[in-house]
């Protein structure tokens, strides 16, 4: 199967192939631990373990909750991963399949807005992080960190391997240095203040939040396991994917649930908490925050370049980096002193698409194709199975959705605030496509059928 000519075939494949040298050489798969693991010991899974505590979750069920959580948003995204490694195409670019070329290209629009989004609040967050030892301007943190991110990315595949590797020994040592500080020095940690809801509804939505926050990367997966070349049964990639992002990211939780317990009051900013509880210490809490989130935005920027140009723009991939980097810099200058919740929330609101998007893939590559060779040129400009079942599941998860406690729909405040819309949608995603695609082939038979008696 020569999936590059293909791919090359419908959309500039020296834009998403150049670093040819990268594909042909990474054959690690183990490759995948490090890149999953370093991109979720950041700022984003520690401000996570926030949510528990400050619902007087009891340390027992918020670990209960966290794990659980973790554990089946990244079963997700190693699926995800597993794709990447058999077609050898970028993520959103493989979504045309079971969407065809317009539906692919929206749903590419909405993964840039996303990667673009959180490449801004992990700017904003590491800028904090740093400001928070070092009084310096505050946009010659955000310049400095926006350049290094841009540059990694700009050189690519080989380079974000590399960082990630790295950052994985870097970021590991100092979480273990943060928990172990954590824990012989407020070794009496509990939870100062009454619980807010009871414990089932409490248990919810630190579920749904550590499985939405890790689902997330969904979208991102196959743009690093499209590069590493198996001899091996595909499923290696699925395992190193769960691995590295489920230890960080529960690891990282926890961090920050005890961070959020022990100061007894959260602010409301993860790096001035844990900066106040440190003392001395404080630099070096601040430098895995800081860290972090360069690991996390190298992953953001590469995948928005590649969200970019499968959107269709027919333009060089260091074009797709600049545009964003300028975005960041931009909204990290207007929301560096300014609360960065809601645009957190906004971005939550936005991950709303991903699970029904997650359940179609899984369907149309695991289910439907059963992993045969799949052709993403000739692709019809809409694939109707893939678009009803994505806009009906949508619409039927609306009544579960409780966006980060802003509001909660009719079902999800029956619940409590616990939001389950995520399930819902990428069950019910699944089903549909699976129910419309033999529909399709169905009345495909048919008509074929009747032109062969005529």
């Amino acid at each position: 199967m020569n999936t590059e000519h293909e791919f090359g075939s419908d959309i500039n494949s020296k834009n998403f192939l150049k670093d040819k040298l990268d594909i042909e050489s990474d054959k690690r798969p183990a490759s995948m631990f490090y890149i999953w693991f370093a991109s979720n010991l950041t700022v984003g899974d520690f401000a996570v373990g926030f949510i528990p505590v400050y619902l007087g979750l009891p340390i027992i069920y918020s670990v209960m909750a966290i794990v659980i959580g973790t554990v089946a948003g990244g079963i997700m995204l190693s699926y995800m991963s597993q794709l990447g490694v058999i077609y050898r195409v970028p993520q959103m670019y493989m979504g045309r399949a079971p969407f065809g070329t317009i539906g692919g290209s929206l749903l590419s629009i909405l993964q840039w807005g996303n990667t673009a989004g959180w490449l801004t609040v992990n700017v904003i967050l590491a800028s904090l992080a740093i400001y928070e030892i070092m009084k310096i301007p505050y946009y010659l943190i955000i310049m400095s960190i926006v350049i290094a991110v841009a540059l990694t990315a700009l050189i690519g595949y080989r380079a974000i391997r590399i960082l990630e590797r790295s950052m994985s020994y870097v970021l590991g040592i100092l979480f273990v240095f943060l928990i172990i500080f954590l824990i012989y020095s407020h070794f009496s940690i509990s939870y100062p203040y009454a619980p807010v809801l009871d414990i089932p509804s409490a248990f919810g939505i630190t579920f749904a939040s550590a499985f939405s926050y890790i689902m997330s990367w969904g979208p991102y997966a196959a743009d690093y396991s499209r590069h590493v070349q198996l001899m091996k049964p595909s499923r290696i990639i699925f395992y190193y994917t769960l691995l590295g992002s489920v230890i960080a990211s529960v690891f990282a939780e926890i961090v920050g649930m005890l961070v959020s317990a022990a100061s007894g009051n959260p602010s409301g900013s993860p790096a001035a908490d844990l900066s106040m509880l440190m003392n001395k210490y404080a630099l070096i809490g601040m430098l895995a925050l800081f860290l972090g989130g360069i690991a996390a935005n190298a992953i953001n920027l590469y995948s928005n370049s590649l969200a970019f140009l499968s959107i269709g723009f027919r333009s060089e991939r260091w074009v797709a980096i600049i545009v964003a980097s300028i975005f960041s810099f931009a909204m990290g200058i207007l929301g560096f002193f300014r609360f960065y919740g809601f645009y957190e929330t906004f971005l939550f609101i936005l991950d709303y698409w991903i699970t029904p998007w997650i359940g179609i893939m899984i369907a149309h590559f695991f289910m439907v194709r059963k992993l045969n060779p799949e052709r993403f040129n000739d692709l019809p400009r809409l694939v109707k199975p893939g678009i009803y079942a994505y806009l009906i599941s949508i619409i039927v998860s609306i009544p579960f959705m409780a966006p980060a406690g802003i509001i909660s729909m009719p079902v999800a405040a029956l619940l409590h605030g616990v939001d389950i819309s995520y399930f819902v949608s990428f069950f019910l995603a699944m089903i549909l496509y699976l129910y419309f695609s033999k529909l399709s082939v169905r009345q495909g038979n048919i008509q074929t059928t009747v032109k062969n008696i005529r």
